[in-house]
């Protein structure tokens, strides 16, 4: 898993400051589907901050497959934690 940060665009305001990326090689569109559900899910209830300053890209890597809810929770948190 990698987190990149990109900032603002001051010019052209957006809604949308956070991107889950699935490649397909990570497999078919319902593995990659389950795995981005699982990591909106826990940006939304774990790392969401009311203002984000930049935005962030979340890219699934292929071990992220083999990760439990817990872990990739905390592998994200650990991501945000280091970039923040």
């Amino acid at each position: 898993m990698t987190l990149s940060l990109l900032p603002l665009d001051p010019a052209r305001p957006d809604p949308a400051t956070v991107a889950f990326l699935t490649p397909k090689r990570l497999g078919p569109a319902t593995v990659r589907n389950g795995l981005r559900r699982r990591m909106r899910e826990i940006y939304r209830r774990h790392l969401a901050r009311p203002v984000e300053d930049c935005y962030l890209v979340w890219i699934a890597r292929p071990p992220a497959l083999e990760l439990g809810f817990e872990e990739l929770k905390e592998c994200m948190t650990k991501l945000r934690q280091r970039r923040s």
